[in-house]
């Protein structure tokens, strides 16, 4: 029967072992894409917040890749972490109903001040970590979400305490106990969607993983087994399993060459994006425009609606878990995108009014697993004022293998969210940061890359 002793093996993977051509390349995407939207969330009242008001100082700390000010370690993972998520514009993974990159590139920022690694050993640790993630997450399945956990957080102290193990050697016993410290450490709520709290998540998670690591290796013994027979397993599947899958195996393959994740498009709550691109298909296809929409009708998959929880948001961060916002943006202006959260944009007039004309309705078929999320068709229907009826379905989920970003895609989301925090970076310089990160197994120094500072 698997154990807790196959996700320790796992963790210290050879990096021969992880050396597959789609393994690497998907990898290396995901870790631009998250250090592209970490930069553009670094101006978010929710960082400057921690940033002026929280974090510690430290001379010659841990650095971050938009300011010169240095940070303690576990600041920097908080700061980082936030900046990460607060836009809800990192990828996603939908066998766990989670966001794997963000805990553990927040991790690895600190990570790589605290030992310099390369960036192929940067890449490893991205595996082992988002594998450890999303497989813990994946073994409970879709209950530990329903339960109202946020899954990115209780996962991702995890995953970081997994690449963190990795990254600091430490010996098989050490690395069980990192883990054994991080379950304890496991938290962050639903509840919290929509404010300031949810992205900090990201940031405590990783904090904690890290945390785990260090004081394993400095010999701090955690339970044995502390997953199973009434450990973690149970508690956070509301005791609907207590072991590990009978085909438990991770790496076998990864969760990136199974699925891969999906990469965001909007920067917004993952499960409004379906309904996005066929609001935008139907305003496209139709020249729709808010005048001449009677009706709105949005139909999700069972649990799609748990996340959006703010049908009337006056908020940005509220507007972000908000299908009727969402839907009513793209029918009105034809995009989605970072300026279609400020509160101006949210705030208009002609949008507040039209909220109650949007309903939102779930599919009463249940799931059996988070992946079936991302499987299950999202349908808008639109009844004009001329008696119409258009409707659109989207069934492949925007940003995944089955509708991926191009390298041209994300090469502009890269530039973008540069350009929105840090316009001192040439077109250039920004180019030849892209190219350093896609070929990122060459890299001597990944510290430099997160820096934002070319070779």
């Amino acid at each position: 029967m698997p154990g807790t002793d196959t996700l320790v093996q796992f963790i210290h993977t050879p990096h021969a072992r992880l050396n597959r051509p789609l393994l690497r390349e998907r990898a290396v995407r995901y870790l631009i894409d998250t250090l592209a939207v970490t930069v553009a969330g670094s101006t978010e009242p929710a960082v400057a917040t921690l940033l002026d008001n929280y974090a510690t100082l430290q001379m010659n700390g841990t650095p971050l890749p938009w300011t010169a000010r240095t940070l303690s370690t576990d600041d920097a993972c908080l700061v980082f972490g936030t900046a990460s998520h607060v836009l809800d514009y990192d990828d996603v993974s939908m066998l766990a109903v989670c966001h794997p990159s963000a805990p553990i590139v927040t991790a690895l920022n600190s990570l790589a001040h605290l030992k310099p690694m390369s960036g192929a050993e940067l890449v490893d640790a991205f595996i082992v970590g988002t594998e450890v993630l999303i497989r813990t997450g994946q073994a409970m399945g879709f209950r530990h979400y329903e339960l109202g956990f946020h899954a990115t957080a209780t996962l991702g102290a995890l995953g970081a305490a997994a690449c963190s193990a990795r990254v600091l050697g430490l010996t098989a016993a050490q690395t069980r106990h990192a883990l054994s410290i991080a379950a304890s450490q496991s938290a962050g709520l639903r509840k919290n969607f929509g404010s300031m709290v949810k992205s900090l998540h990201v940031g405590l998670a990783a904090s904690h993983g890290l945390q785990a690591a260090r004081l394993a290796q400095a010999g701090v013994e955690g339970s044995h087994e502390a997953f199973m027979n009434g450990g973690w397993l149970h508690a956070y599947s509301g005791g609907e399993t207590d072991r590990w899958p009978d085909d438990f195996q991770p790496g076998n393959p990864t969760a990136i060459e199974e699925t891969g994740f999906e990469q965001k498009r909007f920067p917004c709550c993952y499960m409004t994006h379906k309904i996005i691109t066929a609001a935008l298909a139907l305003k496209t296809h139709h020249g729709l425009t808010l005048d001449t929409i009677e009706q709105i009708d949005v139909q999700l998959c069972k649990g799609g609606t748990t996340p959006l929880i703010h049908p009337r948001p006056t908020t940005g961060l509220h507007a972000k878990f908000s299908a009727p916002y969402t839907v009513l943006a793209a029918l009105a202006d034809g995009r989605v995108n970072l300026a279609s959260f400020e509160e101006g944009a949210v705030m208009r007039p002609e949008i507040q009014a039209r909220l109650d004309d949007v309903r939102v309705g779930e599919d009463t078929a249940p799931l059996a697993h988070g992946n079936d999320v991302g499987k299950a068709p999202a349908t808008v229907t639109v009844q004009t004022r001329d008696g119409h009826t258009l409707s659109h379905t989207v069934v492949a989920s925007p940003g995944s293998p089955d509708d991926p970003l191009s390298d041209a895609d994300l090469a502009i989301k890269w530039a973008d969210c540069l350009r929105h925090t840090r316009p001192d970076l040439t077109p250039a310089t920004t180019h030849t940061l892209f190219a350093t990160g896609l070929d990122l197994d060459n890299v001597a120094d990944a510290g430099r890359w997160l820096r934002l500072e070319t070779p």
